[in-house]
């Protein structure tokens, strides 16, 4: 091989070597639990609409049943963000330091934007002049000390009794609407679609909304994961990932209110989650979504002393531990502070 030929060798190997560790720089994969939801819109709209690609993100999407089979991938960082709901099971994850972070707010409920809900049957409509008057009830809730749990509590709090007034049954959303036609339930916690669908039907009707009681603060739902190993490896990628899902939120947030984007991010949600039907989307109310994605600690504190009171949580976490706001406030200062 001639000198010529072994220089024009050496320089090619190096570019391509090169090349290849710019592809990876620019492109590492980061890889997003999701469900197939409505709370899951940023996500979706962030790729949908180039968010992702316009910070130089290679984002892939991981369909999970739940978001508790989501949490041992997020533990070993074999995904790097989920969506998680407000759950005893969360503090208690995080009480035995837990390798995530909760970095932005996801789902709240607020006026007109309150999702979770009390259905009561059609036949009970007329038997009921407060939450004192559920005393000895079936009430079905989806699952054991998550937020819909939590929310009936605080509604038989409000009345000075207790959840354990209730007579409580734990049915999957889709299984509480065949539980009202058979009156094997007399009333029923569950979120959106599932209250607009069982109202439309006459199956149930709306008693009460999560934001006619917790007010102050209002019912944080879900929130925001990050994997600790990922954004101490690679903070900027995680930054540059939370401008792009922001963005997302902002768009989901003027749809929500009605705003000019609300075709385009309905037709993002057809095409990504399991609700199909579009004129649901105008039945129901939308959960609330934070247009600067941040927190509501004390909604956080409450739900855990709450957990704690009845015994699900034995020992508590350090809130402020487990919330990183590095990642939303870098956001926030790159893209600005929106008013709601």
């Amino acid at each position: 091989m001639t000198l010529a030929a072994r220089i024009c060798r050496t320089i090619t190997v190096g570019l391509l070597g090169w090349l290849g560790y710019a592809a990876t720089a620019v492109a590492q994969p980061i890889v997003v639990g999701d469900l197939g939801i409505t709370a899951d819109a940023p996500f979706y709209i962030a790729l949908d609409r180039g968010y992702f690609a316009a910070e130089k993100l290679d984002v892939r999407l991981q369909r999970f049943r739940s978001a508790t089979d989501a949490t041992a991938p997020l533990s070993t960082n074999q995904i790097q963000v989920a969506g998680g709901g407000a759950s005893a099971s969360l503090f208690n994850a995080f009480e035995r330091d837990w390798p995530v972070r909760i970095v932005m707010a996801r789902t709240r409920d607020m006026p007109g934007y309150s999702s979770d809900t009390l259905l009561g049957r059609e036949d009970l409509k007329n038997s009921i002049n407060g939450f004192a008057d559920l005393k000895g009830k079936t009430v079905a809730v989806n699952a054991p000390y998550g937020a819909l749990h939590y929310m009936m509590g605080k509604f038989m709090d409000s009345a000075g009794l207790s959840v354990t007034d209730l007579k409580i049954v734990y049915l999957s959303w889709p299984d509480m609407g065949p539980a009202f036609d058979t009156k094997a339930i007399d009333w029923g916690a569950v979120t959106e679609p599932f209250a607009a669908r069982y109202a439309d039907r006459k199956s149930a009707y709306v008693y009460k909304r999560a934001a006619d009681v917790l007010k102050n603060p209002p019912l944080e739902v879900s929130v925001i994961l990050y994997s600790k190993d990922w954004t101490d490896a690679k903070p900027d990628q995680a930054k540059a990932f939370t401008v792009a899902y922001l963005r997302g939120v902002r768009d989901y947030y003027n749809a929500m209110t009605g705003g000019d984007q609300r075709a385009t991010v309905i037709d993002i949600l057809i095409k990504y989650t399991s609700l199909k039907d579009r004129p649901v989307y105008d039945q129901m109310q939308w959960s609330y979504m934070d247009p600067n994605a941040e927190i509501s600690k004390p909604s956080l504190v409450d739900q855990q002393d709450w957990y704690a009171r009845y015994g699900a949580v034995k020992r508590k976490a350090d809130v402020d531990r487990m919330i990183d706001t590095t990642f939303i406030d870098y956001a926030i200062s790159k893209t600005g502070r929106v008013r709601p």
